[in-house]
């Protein structure tokens, strides 16, 4: 089994203008998250896609490889299958290129979670009941066996008085080829349109979903707020480079 991961990396950004080449202690987000994800012991190959020649020139600055992907892609999931889709790889793990907390050790512990279910898409959550009502933090409901019921930016379940079991949808993905280049083949879907949500095409595609609940602490940047609160984080971990 061939395992490769990808890290999508649109250089555009609505809500923060060229976010992954922002830089906290002398590393771009983009290079955060690359240099965690580049020692998984799992996968084959590790790289960077882009459609943006001054980040694919911050990864290879750092030893790291970094395509341009050039085209009109709605999600970072469709820019990997569009550059996998010739290639023999039988497992994808797609890194959001705004997760520079995401190391290999997540990303094995995805893959043999992935494997072991037997499954043909899973993604990561953490519990955050202080996240419920933030609308850039994308939460998950699961069913009894860890198998996604709903992706949302609302409040899922309602009723906060009762409930005490939020999830925080992490930005990692992992698929089998086929199912990545059958989700890649269909039009955007009713839901993923609404919330913006790419993962809500597998739902509606009937494609189960599996959960893997990590206890680590996870930071996507979403906005200059994000930013500042990795900046914190690195600090009090006293990891700076």
């Amino acid at each position: 089994m061939k395992v490769a991961v990808f890290i999508p990396a649109r250089l555009d950004s609505t809500r923060f203008p060229k976010k992954l080449l922002a830089k906290v202690y002398d590393k771009t987000i983009i290079e955060w998250t690359y240099l965690g994800a580049k020692n998984s012991k799992l996968a084959n190959f590790v790289a960077v896609l882009t459609d943006s020649l001054e980040i694919k020139k911050t990864i290879e600055n750092i030893g790291g490889k970094a395509y341009l992907v050039k085209g009109s892609f709605s999600s970072g999931t469709d820019r990997i299958a569009h550059f996998i889709a010739d290639k023999d790889y039988d497992i994808i793990v797609n890194v959001q290129g705004d997760e520079p907390l995401i190391d290999a050790d997540t990303i094995d512990t995805l893959t043999s979670f992935f494997l072991e279910k037997k499954l043909k898409m899973a993604t990561v959550a953490v519990k955050c009941n202080t996240c419920a009502d933030n609308i850039n933090d994308v939460k998950v409901v699961v069913d009894k066996n860890n198998l996604a019921l709903y992706f949302s930016r609302s409040r899922i379940p309602y009723n906060a008085n009762s409930y005490d079991n939020y999830l925080k949808h992490i930005g990692i993905y992992i698929y089998d080829k086929n199912t990545l280049l059958f989700l890649h083949k269909q039009k955007p879907t009713a839901l993923e349109l609404a919330e913006k949500l790419e993962q809500l095409r597998a739902l509606e595609h009937s494609i189960k979903i599996g959960v893997l609940i990590s206890p680590k602490q996870f930071i996507g940047i979403d906005t200059i707020e994000d930013l500042q609160l990795f900046e914190q984080y690195i600090n009090s971990k006293s990891t700076k480079p």
